[in-house]
């Protein structure tokens, strides 16, 4: 009920607002043809007086005569008021000087006195349908159509006043009739309603009835005696059937909320792991610092020692450099550590995958000549795009070629593809070098973990951190003898066409 009131009193408002532009555009219309009538009224009257021109040498001349024609002819004032009578929505009827002063009027009283101005009508009828509305209800305001012309030397200001009093009356009539339609729409809709409803609830109110029976084991009987069994035992199925989709459907809410429960609870856990780790880490990071600076402190004592020592023997001066090769050698992995473990910035933007191995390989190529490794690009005919941090992709693709060429020592084969899987691209490296032992394949990508006897053993874990870090996945393949292959996988980017 609420909503059909809604919905007539939105629809009255749209009406009204319909009414007040209908009645300003007509009352526009009309003041316009008035002064336009007036006007050319005006033209036909001086041009009964040419005669009184003949002495008019300047403009001035001209526009004086105007006056005093205007000012001086009865029926001027007679053709105004002709003027006003063909409509109701008219006041007054001006015609002035361009100073101001009145020349001839509807109202003879006002010939003399200066012209006041008024709002312009048209501009009051682009303002909102509220600020409309409250003018026309509750005060009384007058509007002009003003009409300049200064042909034939005549400037002469022709005023056309209308007030909304005019307006208001031709407003309340419409009012009273849409009051009578909404209240009449209104009063229909609310039997409508009530009848509607009453028959609608009908039969809910029978199954109602019917259900209660049904629950305190009554016979299958209506209020008449007649026996139910088929109308009973059809409302007994269906709510059967209602309460076994019910349990179901409790039975899947509940399975849901465990889950959802053991998920929040994976989560927490995962939280505290990474809070943990986040918490080594900067533990670690400190306990790195501390040792770095006695590594600093012994380096240089050792040093000093070796000076003051002049020129020691053999055994000692052997001593004295393992301790020295230790001390850097610690010293470098706390370096390394340190270099690892700093927060790393990443500057996404868009790129070509087959590019950056482009770039990579025609890097590599010389090096590749010169150890007498045949080194290859398999890539797309369309670009591979993702977003990643370039230089960072480009770090991780030269690890592991540099770690594929290092292998073959006795040259091989090195081939890099880059591929377009389904909502993904990706990129293999794959060598023809020994391959990787099998009990060293769980620790490829562990920090400082490495088989070169110069290696730093960070490479592949800078690697490994890079493809996490752009959403992407890292695996190998490798047999002895025969060569590993690193495939790398990335989300991919959809370009605009």
């Amino acid at each position: 009920m609420a909503l059909v009131a809604a919905v007539g009193v939105t629809l009255s408002v749209l009406q009204l607002s319909n009414l007040i532009d209908s009645l300003s555009a007509t009352a526009i219309a009309l003041s316009k043809l008035a002064s336009q009538e007036t006007f050319s009224l005006l033209q036909e009257r001086l041009g009964q007086h040419a005669a009184d021109y003949a002495t008019a040498k300047t403009r001035e001349d001209f526009r004086d005569v105007t006056y005093n024609i205007i000012s001086h002819d009865e029926e001027v004032g007679v053709m105004l008021l002709k003027t006003m009578a063909v409509t109701d929505y008219l006041v007054d009827i001006n015609v002035a000087r361009t100073s101001g002063e009145i020349l001839a009027s509807s109202d003879p009283q006002r010939v003399g006195s200066m012209m006041v101005p008024l709002q312009d009508l048209e501009i009051w009828s682009k303002r909102g349908f509220v600020k409309r509305f409250r003018d026309l209800i509750n005060r009384r305001t007058d509007f002009q159509i003003l009409l300049s012309a200064g042909e034939n030397n005549q400037d002469i200001n022709v005023q056309v006043v209308t007030s909304t009093v005019f307006l208001r009356d031709a407003l309340l009539a419409q009012i009273s009739r849409l009051a009578l339609v909404f209240g009449g729409a209104l009063l229909i809709t609310l039997f409508v309603t009530v009848l509607g409803t009453d028959r609608v609830l009908q039969p809910v109110k029978r199954i109602e009835r019917t259900i209660d029976r049904i629950a305190q084991g009554a016979d299958r009987k209506d209020s008449e005696g007649k026996t139910l069994a088929k109308e009973f035992a059809v409302v007994e199925s269906k709510l059967n059937l209602l309460g076994a989709q019910f349990r179901g459907a409790q039975d899947h809410a509940t399975e849901l909320r465990g889950n959802i429960d053991k998920l929040l609870e994976r989560m927490a856990s995962q939280l505290d792991v990474a809070a943990r780790l986040a918490a080594i880490s900067k533990l670690t990071n400190g306990v790195a610092h501390e040792i770095k600076n006695p590594l600093n402190a012994i380096a240089l004592h050792l040093d000093l020692l070796r000076e003051k020592a002049g020129a020691p023997d053999e055994e000692l001066e052997k001593e004295i450099d393992i301790l020295s090769n230790e001390v850097r050698r610690l010293n470098r992995v706390v370096k390394t550590f340190l270099d690892f473990s700093r927060p790393v910035d990443v500057h996404f933007q868009d790129a070509d995958l087959a590019a950056l191995a482009k770039e990579v390989v025609d890097l590599m190529m010389p090096q590749a000549r010169s150890a007498r490794i045949s080194l290859a690009l398999v890539a797309p005919l369309e670009p591979a795009h993702l977003r990643a941090d370039p230089d960072m992709i480009k770090q991780a693709i030269l690890n592991l070629m540099t770690n594929a060429m290092e292998a073959m020592k006795d040259g091989g084969e090195l081939r890099v593809q880059v591929g377009r899987p389904e909502g993904a691209v990706s990129l293999e490296i794959a060598d023809s070098g020994p391959g990787i032992p099998q009990q060293l394949r769980d620790k490829v990508f562990q920090l400082y973990f490495t088989t070169k006897t110069r290696g730093s053993g960070i490479g592949l874990a800078m690697t490994y951190r890079a493809v996490q870090l752009h959403n992407g996945t890292i695996a190998f393949d490798s047999e002895e003898g025969k060569g590993t292959t690193f495939r790398l996988q990335f989300p991919a980017v959809v370009q605009n066409a």
